[in-house]
């Protein structure tokens, strides 16, 4: 749900959510634009469980830090992205920010909602893509399916419930039967 919809500065968005009101609510800046994320029980879930999977993988290779749906990144001076599911490499953030992350994630995960559009998902993950992110992942429920994005491949790759997600060189050795996602 858009909130803003004449375009803000970043010190505008980070005023705007630092409100009282705003305390319990999850924002992201998009195209200079405040956009809310609506609270879905299925997708959060879902991203959960993404998160404690990747969690545990990060508990035996202590490589970098995951994060959820709260844990922003700024991609630039008009986009901050709050991922489900973000994981950024401690080479490239070697301190925990007090805010958001001041760099795009290395890799994120989104989880389409109710009140998504695959059209708005799939122009985000291209703009991760433009924004340096190496991988993302869009997961859709309704399909049991998740296309992946690389910055690594030209093409986009759609992974149904027999299929196996890797980490590619974001997370080497990491992988994700797409049918544990939907457990």
């Amino acid at each position: 749900m858009v909130i803003e919809q004449k375009k803000v500065s970043y010190d505008e968005y980070e005023a705007f959510i630092s409100r009282p009101e705003n305390a319990d609510k999850i924002f992201e800046l998009i195209d200079g634009e405040i956009v809310e994320k609506m609270p879905s029980f299925t997708p959060s879930r879902i991203g959960s469980r993404i998160n404690h999977l990747i969690s545990s993988y990060l508990d035996e290779h202590d490589i970098g830090y995951v994060t959820g749906e709260a844990g922003g990144y700024k991609m630039s001076a008009e986009d901050t992205f709050n991922p489900d599911v973000g994981y950024i490499s401690k080479a490239r953030l070697p301190e925990e920010p007090d805010r958001e992350a001041p760099v795009p994630p290395d890799f994120a995960v989104e989880v389409k909602s109710p009140t998504d559009r695959k059209r708005e998902m799939r122009r985000k993950a291209e703009k991760y893509l433009e924004y340096s992110t190496r991988l993302v992942w869009l997961v859709f429920p309704e399909e049991q399916q998740v296309e992946v994005y690389s910055l690594l491949e030209e093409d986009v790759i759609t992974v149904d419930m027999s299929g196996v997600l890797d980490g590619k060189d974001v997370l080497p050795g990491f992988t994700l039967a797409v049918k544990d996602i939907f457990k």
